[in-house]
């Protein structure tokens, strides 16, 4: 498996699994706020004590840290954990933070490149880490999806590259949602586009077993995705089923069986994404989005959801729901700012920087008061009869809330923007903005009392009913030896038994793998590429995973073994293929045809949303070696296509319309170019190295020339990344502006350097 596992004897994993099984979620110690929306789910603290008045001297004033982050702090048993974000250019890195509580001072930190990916103005740390209160451990997802879980120490447990395992996009508004824990489940809400049925892109939640990190179940609520989800998720029982509730990318609210990954239901409400988070509040979830509704052009609304729709027995989920499951609606608008819920009332921020009061039982709108003049994505915190409201220029409220209108009790210009919400901990608010991260501390005494996430509505465990094998879906190499757990649930999903080993496999002799006498698959030396779905029985119960090979470090691909088995007609090519089946967004993105007497692999120009294609096609732990590939692009002297590879992270290229090779990796932290003038249908050759060097540094270089000439002996470009990419998938790349030409690859070869 490709992702980084600690050396914890498994089965003690799987121990200490189930007895956490057979707890609540997870109890918070009192006056901690182990997640985004703190103990309750909802951005409220029952602590008393808190300051009313904010002040940037002391005693108010604990303490601050110099450090950029768009995040909320989370605190849990004496540390502080932030998201943050230092450096300019290359040399810039995303951060988790770990800090003393009480002094502010660092204890340690962790960081991480970003790469291929479309991030813009620096937009990172738009997100929160979590602490599972059960182990202590840390969970951080970056921007460019890399999924890690550490210790409260420091030491990284595990670590998945969600892109090169499956197929993660990245987005210009660098919104990321928080990792969500629940009892032994941590899960990751994100866009994918990878292979099979997970081919298409779509909004897609990832649980993976908390300890050991291996995939438990992939949920795809459906529909074509209109934005980036960013909603975080929260959790409740509710007849006898444990349940996930968040908004989508694809304009909806959804629920989702947290146990099994199984559908419940969905509600459309908008033409765009549903960014913010919902509120639990009695028999009613609360939804707020801020694009045009569905049923009329007005832009905005909140609603409150009657719970308890299912799918019939026997049928699929998810069942679709609509109006008829509407307890009340509003106008009220919020694009990312997430509501808070204090007893009975709703408190959010709109995106014209109101902060508005709405009544949780009719939906009524008590009142509206101006903060500031816009408000992107912070949101308020509540606590001791107090809202903490942060803005987006940087204006710190707080709010005394009343039904006949707010008070407002201090306000105070923090340096830099605040695109995240407060926490409240153990007396103390933290603001970060993109300058600081703060602390206030109060002044009273403190109530705080423990807040137990899972309510006692958890049914017993009862009887075995199905079985879940994990990890469920997985990336392997030839020669791979790989172990597997089934995971045996009641009918609620309660685990009854988790057991390494005894799975029985229903194999094809065609894929290339072999069972061993404990279970685990192994896959042969000589396995060809490839990607399959395979059944595994345990005690009578019967489950799939996906499993993706990938070539080792060094492989080639001429296409010329490939059958042209697909037809389509009224197209420059009626006869074609798909591409490898185990590439990432490979599908309806690339297909392989006949051209210039030989077989090659020709972006596809038939779908406008498909003209940049970035598909990934091997190891993501590969590091130092050299790619190579023919190239060539139709058009005429104005206007060309663009193509290239991507090699251990760094995305080097041929653009057309600029005459030049560029290398890059984020387009605004690493892009230098060099002029080359290339013609429309010509074939050309690109070669490509990185070489990691003992600073931790990496070299990377590439030259390019007629495919029928004589290869030159130097570079054409060559750029130093001080902090370079330790390892990355090969990969392709193209893009076909306008959709009007295309362009072509033939003879892709990856081999080691030296």
């Amino acid at each position: 498996m490709q992702f980084r596992l600690s050396k914890q004897p498994i089965m003690t994993m799987i121990r200490h699994a189930l007895v956490a099984a057979s707890l609540a979620a997870g109890m918070a110690h009192a006056g901690d706020w182990p997640s985004w929306r703190g103990p309750k789910q909802n951005g409220t603290s029952g602590e008393t004590g808190l300051p009313s008045q904010i002040s940037l001297a002391a005693p108010v004033l604990a303490w601050t840290y110099p450090i950029a982050s768009r995040g909320t702090p989370v605190v849990f048993e004496g540390h502080v954990y932030t998201l943050c974000y230092e450096g300019t250019g290359p040399d810039l890195q995303e951060i988790l933070l770990c800090l003393d509580e009480k002094t502010g001072q660092k204890i340690w930190e962790r960081r991480a490149n970003d790469f291929i990916s479309d991030i813009v103005y620096n937009r990172y740390a738009i997100c929160s880490p979590t602490v599972d209160t059960e182990t202590g451990n840390v969970y951080w997802t970056t921007h460019a999806g890399l999924f890690s879980c550490y210790n409260r120490n420091g030491k990284l447990l595990w670590q998945h590259s969600m892109m090169e395992e499956f197929g993660r996009t990245t987005y210009p508004n660098g919104r990321t949602t928080a990792p969500a824990i629940d009892d032994d489940l941590v899960i990751v809400h994100g866009m994918t586009s990878a292979w099979g049925k997970n081919g298409p892109t779509r909004n897609r939640f990832h649980a993976f077993d908390k300890r050991t990190g291996e995939l438990v179940w992939t949920a795809t609520p459906n529909g074509i995705p209109k934005d980036n989800p960013f909603s975080f998720p929260v959790f409740e029982w509710r007849d006898g089923k444990r349940l996930l509730y968040a908004g989508t990318a694809e304009g909806c609210v959804a629920c989702i069986d947290s146990k099994t990954g199984d559908l419940i239901w969905r509600m459309p409400i908008t033409v765009g994404g549903v960014c913010a988070s919902t509120l639990l509040y009695g028999d009613t979830l609360i939804a707020v989005h801020g694009t045009e509704n569905l049923d009329s052009s007005e832009s905005g609304r909140m609603l409150a959801i009657k719970l308890g729709a299912e799918p019939e027995a026997g049928t699929p989920g998810p069942v679709e729901i609509g109006k008829e499951h509407e307890a009340w609606r509003n106008g009220v608008e919020s694009f990312s700012s997430s509501p808070v819920l204090v007893g009975n009332r709703v408190y959010v921020t709109n995106t014209t920087g109101e902060l508005q009061a709405v009544d949780a039982d009719t939906g009524h709108v008590l009142w509206s008061e101006k903060l500031a003049a816009t408000q992107i994505h912070a949101s308020p915190a509540a606590g001791d009869g107090k809202l903490y409201v942060p803005m987006a220029n940087g204006l710190f409220y707080v709010i005394k809330p009343t039904d006949a209108g707010p008070q407002e009790l201090s306000k105070i210009q923090l340096q830099g923007d605040c695109l995240g919400a407060p926490a409240i901990a153990n007396g103390c608010v933290y603001v970060h903005t993109t300058e600081r991260l703060y602390c206030f501390r109060g002044t009273g005494s403190l109530q705080a009392t423990k807040i137990i996430q899972a309510s006692e509505l958890q049914p017993m465990r009862g009887e075995a009913s199905r079985m879940l094998i994990m990890p469920a879906d997985l990336t392997v190499t030839p020669g791979q030896e790989v172990p597997f757990t089934a995971r045996v649930v009641d009918e609620h999903g309660l685990v009854v038994e988790a057991h390494r080993g005894g799975i029985q496999w229903d194999l094809n002799p065609k894929v290339g793998v072999s069972a061993g006498p404990n279970g685990e698959l192994i896959v042969a030396d000589n396995a060809k590429p490839g990607a399959a779905e395979i059944e595994g029985e345990f005690n009578g119960f019967k489950s799939t995973i996906r499993l993706r090979i990938v070539p080792r470090l060094e492989f080639q691909e001429d296409f010329e073994s490939t059958a042209l088995s697909q037809s389509r007609e009224g197209t420059d090519y009626n006869s074609f293929a798909f591409p490898p089946g185990q590439w990432f967004a490979g599908r309806m993105h690339w297909e392989v045809v006949e051209k210039d007497g030989g077989k090659v692999l020709a972006q596809t120009i038939d779908n406008p949303i498909f003209q940049r294609t970035q598909t990934l096609i091997g190891n993501p732990e590969s590091h130092n070696y050299t790619m190579q590939v023919d190239i060539m692009s139709d058009g005429n002297r104005r206007l060309m296509s663009s193509a290239g590879v991507i090699n251990q992270r760094y995305l080097i290229l041929l653009k057309g319309n600029y005459q030049e090779i560029e290398i890059s990796s984020n387009m605004e932290r690493i892009k230098e170019s060099a002029p080359f003038k290339w013609r429309p249908n010509v074939w050309y050759r690109l070669k490509t190295r990185v070489e990691g060097q003992p600073d931790g540094s990496n070299i990377v270089q590439a030259k390019v020339w007629e495919r029928d000439q004589t290869e030159p002996a130097e570079w054409t470009i060559e750029v130093v990344h001080q902090h370079g990419h330790s390892e990355g998938a090969p990969g392709i790349y193209g893009f076909v502006p306008q959709s009007r030409f295309r362009v072509y690859l033939d003879n892709i070869t990856v081999t080691a350097n030296d």
